[in-house]
């Protein structure tokens, strides 16, 4: 399980999108990555107001003459099929109503406006009419399902049984049924008092020199050697060629290549053999591929590289004095050390407090039970599909090799959009339980929060995320769940577990 709250895929916001009598769950992502709240999955409070299908005033105070009749059958997996009868009585009564409208407003060759004769009416409109008190008997029964059984559908339903109009009489009750998926629903287990093992890192004096030494690194320069042979650490700067079987192969080759010694980005044979070279060396070396190269008729065959040395640098490096201090907007090399000690601190403090709030996230998703709409799996692992295949493409990797990937890269989308959701919807029901409201203080805190971040004045942040509604509401439930996880924290039993950085590092990856 992932030690973040969220995976970086992306926000999703579920909204009703029409596609024939299907509204299908569509996405949006929001790529900010803040992984305690990324994605909105419409759960039961719905901050964002996607799975309330609105209707104008009249539809909502729509009466039956007679009941419709709801025959439920859950499927499981949030799926709904529902067989609906309406009495004929609704039918008569509506397909009066238009009819009244009709006689008052339809132009009738023969009749003046308003005289027209029902039986004409009928003869001229008959369909038009029938599908309309069609239409609006099952948008009307639809409404008195959901609302009479508490249920949130996730998008518009199927409609099954209606073209069989020129069989149906007029006595006859309408009959058709409606196909649907809710939100997911969760069964949260306990989720106070949830034990967390924090691992903390203390910030020593050799991390301090180590932060100084980069930071100095960052305003080195590379200086060509005039004599000498290459070292670890020094920039060489090459042409390459490598071939397989006599044949050069994609990706193989370069010129003028700045490559540093000790980097251990090339194959390792290829530091072996530029070790100790100089300008104007010619080299080869022999590499065997891995087994997992992306190129497949590569892997694990043997490549000759014929390599030519063109410079050697070494780098170069300020002094740590008075200038420099003052050039990076220090007063001082020590006050320089105090503040990369402090952004070590709190980027140390800041690991460790996500990887705790991961974690106790994951231990309520343990203790809790869910049901998953299987279009919602689908349209999430979708997104994630995308932008690995987005990042493979970036890689250059190619397209028949993406291809062969694809089972795999499907299996891992599916598994991540499951544990996606299951944290949105966790969070979401939690912020329920809690009584959690979004304030406009919250706002405003978001809103600083982000300037401090970006360097934008917090006026115009705060003007940005508050301009549009949907953008409002993504942000209303980016807080919505992050005050839902602050109400999990402030209620666990945090250990603090003193643990080496590497450690650190590698649960943060998890």
């Amino acid at each position: 399980m992932a030690e973040n709250e969220s995976p970086e895929s992306g926000v999703v916001e579920e909204k009703p999108k029409k596609k024939g009598k299907r509204a299908a769950a569509a996405q949006e992502h929001d790529h900010d990555h803040d992984h305690d709240h990324d994605h909105d999955h419409g759960h039961d409070h719905d901050h964002d107001h996607d799975h309330d299908h609105h209707h104008d005033e009249d539809e909502d105070e729509f009466t039956f003459v007679e009941e419709p009749v709801f025959d439920v059958d859950y499927k499981g997996e949030c799926a709904y099929e529902v067989k609906v009868t309406i009495p004929a009585a609704n039918k008569k009564k509506q397909a009066d109503e238009m009819y009244e409208e009709l006689k008052h407003d339809a132009e009738v060759p023969g009749f003046r406006r308003g005289r027209a004769p029902r039986q004409i009416l009928e003869r001229r409109f008959a369909k038009v009419v029938r599908s309309e008190v069609d239409g609006k008997l099952v948008g009307a029964s639809f409404r008195k399902l959901i609302k009479d059984k508490d249920l949130k559908p996730i998008a518009l339903p199927d409609i099954d049984g209606l073209d069989d109009k020129a069989e149906r009489k007029e006595e006859d009750p309408l009959v058709f049924t409606l196909k649907f998926e809710v939100a997911p629903r969760v069964e949260l287990g306990k989720y106070r008092g949830i034990k967390v093992e924090r691992p903390v890192v203390t910030v020593k004096d050799t991390d301090i020199e180590e932060a100084l030494e980069e930071f100095r690194g960052r305003y080195s320069t590379f200086e060509t050697l005039a004599e000498g042979v290459a070292a670890s650490g020094d920039q060489v700067v090459i042409d390459f060629t490598g071939t397989v079987d006599g044949e050069q192969f994609p990706g193989g080759s370069a010129s003028s290549y700045p490559y540093i010694l000790g980097t251990k980005r090339f194959f390792s044979e290829f530091e072996d053999v530029l070790l100790g070279c100089s300008a104007g060396d010619e080299l080869t070396t022999e590499v065997k591929l891995p087994e997992d190269s992306p190129n497949s008729d590569l892997r694990g065959k043997t490549a000759q590289f014929a390599i030519t040395v063109k410079e050697v640098k070494r780098r170069s490096l300020p002094e740590l004095n008075a200038e420099f201090a003052k050039k990076v907007g220090a007063d001082s090399i020590e006050a320089l050390r105090e503040r990369l000690a402090k952004q070590l601190q709190d980027g140390s403090r800041e690991t460790s407090e996500r990887i705790a709030r991961g974690r106790a996230l994951d231990a309520v998703i343990e203790k809790s039970t869910y049901e998953i709409p299987k279009s919602l799996i689908a349209s999430v692992a979708q997104n994630y599909v995308e932008e690995e295949v987005r990042r493979l493409v970036r890689m250059r990797v190619p397209i028949e090799q993406i291809e062969q990937r694809m089972d795999e890269v499907k299996k891992q989308a599916d598994e991540s959009a499951i544990d996606e959701i299951k944290r949105t919807v966790t969070l979401n029901e939690i912020g329920e339980a809690e009584g959690i409201e979004v304030t406009d203080e919250d706002f405003e805190s978001e809103a600083a929060q982000i300037a401090m971040q970006t360097g934008v004045q917090t006026d115009l942040v705060s003007r940005y995320i508050s301009e549009e509604t949907d953008r409002r509401s993504m942000y209303e439930s980016r807080i919505f769940r992050a005050k839902a996880m602050n109400a999990v924290m402030e209620h666990a039993k945090i250990t603090d577990k003193e643990v080496p950085s590497d450690e650190i590092e590698e649960a943060q990856s998890k």
